[in-house]
């Protein structure tokens, strides 16, 4: 099938929000660091939904032959067995690492899942395929994007914190098959202004709903991780991804090629980061506690640390 340039732009862009999920924003303030993960909550669903997007052309007389995914598969496997063997030493030391069956589908470090929920995307779909039950998956797909918000925020309500890693990982069923819906009607085009507002949207009913939450129930904003702002942002992102007409450029081709590597090894490229930081200047990762005076600080100043003589100069 023809690429689509604009899914891969947006697959090299959302690579860097799901970086901005997983990093540390040093004396940034609180309002401001939840701001910007709720923001990037869209980037997850979308790579679900490319996923897929891709998938769909691979569906013949609504039936999915299985030799027409397991590459899909087979590598997804192999990316999740050597990435979990890199991360192990660092997992084993962070507590992420557990001795436990769920290793084997969330791996050894705590982004690995991703991959694992979607060798679990692939076989689901495939074998609701196969067993020519794909008429169910509308229903299914409701129903853990019920159970996802539920458990997610919506417990909340009802007095609960039911746990959501479950659903999160199921997640991957709705929005592959949002993908395929998608490409199913790939040729109606969607007015390009509706799909911004339609973006715009769901980053108010998200920041709504995450206002309201902490309001309600002292419920920390950087805890959500689904909220039905989250959803609507995502799906309008991805619908407008695939109505750009784009020229292959740079970016679509980085997109293509490295987005999934970027996921794969961002906490890396933190840790050495952050490693650097700490040896050029440690006052810079002290957000919390100045090393001077044990005091709860936002932040211990380089200039205060230099008048007290850690600093030099």
């Amino acid at each position: 099938m023809d690429r689509k340039n604009g899914i891969d732009v947006f697959r090299f862009i959302g690579a860097f929000f799901i970086m901005c999920l997983h990093t540390g924003y040093g004396s940034l303030s609180q309002e401001y660091s939840d701001g910007i993960r709720l923001v990037s909550r869209w980037a997850l669903p979308f790579y679900f939904m490319t996923t897929g997007y891709f998938l769909a052309s691979k569906i013949v007389n609504k039936s999915l032959d299985f030799k027409r995914v397991e590459g899909n598969v087979s590598r997804l496997i192999t990316i999740f067995i050597i990435s979990s063997f890199i991360f192990l030493p660092l997992g084993v030391l962070k507590g992420y690492a557990e001795n436990s069956i769920d290793a084997v589908l969330i791996g050894s470090y705590f982004h690995l899942w991703f991959v694992g929920s979607l060798v679990i995307g692939y076989v689901f779909i495939w074998y609701l395929f196969y067993t020519k039950r794909s008429i169910l998956l509308s229903f299914i797909s409701m129903i853990l994007i019920l159970l996802a918000l539920l458990t997610d925020s919506y417990d909340q309500f009802f007095g609960y914190s039911l746990s959501y890693e479950l659903f999160r990982f199921l997640l991957v069923i709705p929005f592959m098959y949002i993908g395929v819906l998608v490409y199913k009607n790939r040729n109606k085009v969607v007015n390009h202004s509706f799909l911004i507002g339609l973006i715009l949207l769901g980053l108010i009913v998200q920041f709504v709903e995450a206002e309201v939450f902490y309001s309600l129930f002292a419920y920390a904003k950087t805890t959500h991780q689904f909220l039905i702002g989250s959803l609507i942002t995502a799906v309008a992102v991805f619908v407008l991804s695939v109505n750009l007409e784009l020229k292959e450029t740079r970016l679509s081709l980085w997109g293509r090629q490295y987005s999934l590597f970027i996921y794969l090894y961002h906490p890396l490229i933190f840790m050495v980061s952050w490693r650097t930081l700490d040896i050029l200047e440690p006052c810079l990762l002290y957000t919390s506690q100045s090393p001077r005076d044990k005091k709860h600080d936002s932040v211990c100043p380089v200039e205060s640390e230099k008048v007290w003589g850690g600093g030099g100069g």
